[in-house]
């Protein structure tokens, strides 16, 4: 089984890579091959013959993309969509990942694949514009929208609150959602790789649970014994709105594909372990 890999430098190109390694691997970082050149990107495909092509490249700067906003949709969803047209093509199944930012987050109870989507920045904007353009394209396609993702690599949530040098931080404590592990997600891509049930669509893959960043925050002092204090505050000034509340429902997902998706905490005490051997 061939299957590339875009973005693989990146927080979650990293971890699938890793959990994919036992494949023949074709993993590329966007330095390597950058998903807007269109006709390189058609050149390794026609060369690799790929069984699945999984995009982990993205432009995911949310303040920055305000003001970037050509260049947020020039990766997020032109490129997506000639990558979408390219794997089918070729007969690929294509993996995409999108983002709970798709939803506007006045909600009271987690949002469901088929709900209406209504962004309210230009991030969550662009990256529903790819998954616009996979499913018109219509080929073997899975859009996962992720959320709040966190690793022991890359930048960020997780390993600020961890790195940071200051002993006292101010958390939001005005947005609610799911905090998920890259390590989780590389786990259940590679058990779709293996047991794949050709039931392509949008679904939704989020460590199990609710929290608020403040919450996130104060449980990674603890499991750390960072000896922080964490104070929270209602809102911080950003140049992009976030949702307030961006719970996703994943029953389709555990039901589609046979899986049991862990708790936040399992997710966050499997980082941690990560964290502790490399910080040891």
């Amino acid at each position: 089984m061939k299957i590339i890999i875009t973005g693989a430098n990146g927080m979650l190109g990293t971890a699938i890579k890793n959990a994919l390694s036992s494949h023949d691997v074709y993993a590329f970082s966007s330095q390597e091959l950058d998903i807007t050149c269109v006709q390189r990107f058609h050149k390794k495909v026609a060369i690799i013959q790929p069984d699945y092509i999984i995009n982990c490249a993205a432009y995911t700067a949310v303040d920055l993309a305000e003001t970037e906003e050509e260049k947020a949709f020039k990766i997020n969803a032109l490129a997506v969509q000639k990558m979408a047209q390219i794997a089918k093509q070729y007969d690929a199944t294509f993996i995409h990942f999108s983002t709970d930012y798709v939803f506007d987050g006045t909600a009271n109870k987690p949002y469901v694949p088929e709900q209406a989507t209504d962004p309210i920045n230009v991030y969550g904007a662009s990256k529903l514009a790819g998954e616009k353009a996979i499913t018109l394209i219509d080929g073997k396609h899975y859009i996962f929208r992720i959320s709040w993702l966190y690793a022991t690599h890359g930048k960020n949530f997780f390993n600020w609150v961890a790195g940071t040098d200051m002993k006292e931080l101010s958390i939001v404590n005005s947005q609610t959602g799911s905090p998920t592990s890259a390590l989780d997600v590389a786990r259940f891509i590679h058990h779709l790789i293996h047991k794949d049930p050709d039931n392509y669509g949008i679904y939704h893959f989020t460590n199990q649970g609710t929290m608020t960043w403040y919450d996130f925050a104060v449980i990674i002092n603890e499991k750390l014994d960072l000896g922080k204090k964490i104070n929270s505050v209602a809102t911080f000034k950003t140049a992009a709105q976030r949702p307030s509340f961006s719970v996703m429902d994943c029953e389709k997902t555990e039901r589609v594909f046979d899986y049991n998706i862990p708790s936040i905490e399992n997710g966050l005490d499997e980082v941690i372990a990560k964290y502790n051997f490399y910080n040891q």
